[in-house]
């Protein structure tokens, strides 16, 4: 079977631009959005923007893919018809059109500071993410997430797991509708039982953004052992401390059964602007994977997660 075929737009300033790989090439700090045109995704984009003015990104990928199932070529009618191979390219020409307005809504609110790549794959969502990844080695990938107020039917939202769960590269979730604010206050769920994952936070690089903010690592113990604390306990929380002593950082405590109720109601209760998952099997992304993801992201996430690898 050959090879899916590429389709690749760049605008740079609204000039259009050849890619020209180079073994030396400088790389620049960069952002991967996959896109689906809802509005949940059309808000990660507004979301992203913003992100990548705060944090000094040089260079946007938005990325759409045209993968086709045996079904997407059948009209859902008696006849089972075979959708017009008119329909489809006008299809296409419409999705590169929005992609173009995309690109430049992207580069007027950057004031032209932001490289804006459009690329656009046959290949499957998932595939498409980790050869953008592999070829382009974006820092984060920016995913928006529907809630359980509002859906948008974004294909994107509804494959949230499996990218993040694949990607080699941070994530970072943002809620449908939620408008970026400055980080002040981070929830860091951890399970004392894997503590040693707390270095992952030196490997995410602290911007001087942050050095102000507040890391708040939040334990959920229904036992309630923290108010009565034995050595054992003590231990962990100096061990909290040593990790993160150029940090910012306060440890605190809920005593919520369930680990996903206990998280997300902390952060009702607090101003929190971003949720970080660390990895592992006792991190916040592994009770998401096995639990609904309507539940577990859609229903409840209201603050933008970032998961670290």
């Amino acid at each position: 079977m050959p090879a899916r075929k590429w389709y690749i737009f760049f605008r740079f300033r609204q000039d259009k631009l050849n890619l020209v790989k180079e073994k030396n090439e400088i790389v620049m700090k960069t952002l991967l959005i996959p896109v689906d045109f809802s509005s949940t995704s059309d808000n990660a984009v507004d979301f992203a923007i913003e992100w990548s003015k705060a944090y000094g990104y040089e260079r946007i990928i938005l990325l759409k893919t045209f993968y086709d199932t045996v079904f997407d070529h059948i009209v859902v009618s008696a006849e089972y018809a075979p959708v017009s191979p008119h329909y489809m390219a006008r299809e296409r020409q419409e999705a590169t059109a929005q992609m173009d307005n995309l690109s430049q809504h992207i580069i007027t609110q950057t004031n032209k500071r932001v490289q804006v790549v459009s690329m656009v794959s046959e290949a499957p969502l998932l595939r498409a993410i980790l050869e953008v990844i592999r070829d382009e080695s974006p820092e984060m990938i920016v995913l928006g997430s529907d809630s359980f107020k509002y859906s948008s039917g974004s294909f994107i939202a509804g494959n949230l797991i499996p990218i993040a769960k694949a990607s080699p590269v941070r994530v970072l979730i943002v809620p449908a509708a939620y408008s970026y604010q400055p980080v002040e206050n981070i929830l860091v769920p951890c399970d004392y039982k894997t503590l040693d994952s707390l270095h992952k936070l030196q490997n995410l690089q602290i911007p001087p953004q942050w050095d102000d903010s507040k890391l708040l690592v939040l334990n959920v113990d229904a036992k309630e052992r923290y108010l009565n604390p034995d050595e054992q306990l003590k231990e962990a929380e100096q061990h909290v401390h040593e990790r993160l002593r150029d940090y910012k950082h306060e440890i605190c405590y809920s005593s919520d059964k369930n680990i996903i109720n206990g998280i997300l109601s902390y952060t009702e209760k607090h101003k929190i602007q971003l949720i970080i998952s660390l990895p592992g099997k006792h991190s916040f992304l592994y009770y998401l994977t096995h639990k609904s993801i309507s539940d577990a992201i859609c229903r409840n996430a209201r603050e933008p997660v970032m998961i670290l690898k």
